[in-house]
């Protein structure tokens, strides 16, 4: 079975990589010599709506990947707490004989911690023998792949999120005016790559700028970063309340966790006395038929490559403006 050798490079900014095949000419690879699965991963809930809501996305471009493109399966992976595991699925692929798995970030963003420190490591693109035991202690279950692995990027690399994120302010708005209107961004957070957060809020900022009547965007976090603290919400509902009449407030969060959208967001949002001036619905990006376009359209690529690559062609580094 002929095998394609693909080098990873890891340096710079991780989300924006993808592997393709040099320009030299290669001679292409048989599809029907290579079998390629699909792992998309998650970072993982307790709550079974935000679970049920990424089993769902799974399910739906599952079978549009299998219909439309030589992948074999497609599986569902969250890096901790929900199950299945990493471990588990990079497994099965290896059992049943996959060469290749096309590893999907099924994230707002892939530079964050849980991807970087754990997710990399846990799909083998990445090992240190001491972060791998820091794994360990911490009960994640560590497992080396034998199949070749390339990583697509995250949402925030294409169109799909901002789309996402113009359509819930649009639909918030309804019919009136967004002159005397702000909107407030509410993400996750991450002590680690705040700055990398920050540059994604602020890139839907100048999105939603330019595409609405709204010219005051600001945003908050409100995970981990802030211990699911509500203050941080409040404290930027009104900086914008000082300067607009209104304010619409769209969580930026893959899928819905009554901890955030409900105990957290919606929580700040009562306690702001005018609340009256305030819109706010518990929603998130999910579902999302633009996601689902994304995911298949960075699968295809990613197969396209593999297909494409003759044996023993190392691979280079794919940016994100190269991939529109």
């Amino acid at each position: 079975m002929i095998r394609t050798i693909y080098s990873l490079v890891l340096a710079g900014i991780f989300s924006a990589t993808m592997l393709t095949a040099c320009d030299s000419g290669p001679v292409p690879v048989d599809p029907a010599d290579t079998s390629v699965g699909v792992l998309l991963i998650a970072h993982g809930s307790e709550d079974s709506q935000w679970t049920g809501q990424v089993e769902v996305l799974t399910a739906e471009v599952r079978e549009e990947i299998l219909g439309s493109l030589p992948v074999e399966d497609v599986r569902l992976a969250f890096i901790d707490i929900a199950k299945p595991n990493i471990a588990s699925q990079m497994r099965a692929y290896d059992e049943a004989g996959y060469d290749e798995v096309i590893v999907v970030p099924v994230m707002i963003a892939v530079e964050s911690t849980r991807a970087n420190a754990y997710m990399q490591y846990l799909v083998g693109i990445r090992s240190d023998a001491g972060q791998m035991k820091q794994l360990e202690k911490e009960g994640f279950e560590v497992y080396y792949p034998l199949a070749r692995i390339s990583v697509t990027p995250a949402l925030n690399e294409g169109n799909a999120l901002k789309k996402n994120i113009l359509r819930r302010v649009e639909a918030l708005q309804g019919d009136d005016s967004g002159d005397d209107m702000g909107v407030l961004l509410v993400g996750y957070g991450d002590q680690a790559y705040g700055q990398q957060m920050q540059e994604i809020m602020e890139g839907i900022g100048r999105y939603l700028k330019i595409k609405s009547e709204i010219d005051t965007v600001g945003y908050a976090f409100a995970g981990d970063l802030v211990d699911y603290s509500g203050e941080p919400v409040v404290e930027a509902i009104n900086e914008i309340l000082d300067l607009e009449e209104e304010v619409i407030v769209v969580p930026v969060l893959l899928g819905i966790d009554k901890m955030l959208q409900v105990n957290t967001i919606e929580a700040a949002v009562n306690a702001i006395p005018t609340s009256s001036r305030l819109r706010y619905i518990p929603d998130s990006v999910l579902p999302e038929p633009k996601v689902n376009d994304y995911i298949v359209k960075v699968v295809r690529e990613g197969v396209e490559r593999i297909h494409q690559a003759g044996a023993d062609i190392v691979g280079e580094v794919l940016t994100p403006s190269q991939l529109d």
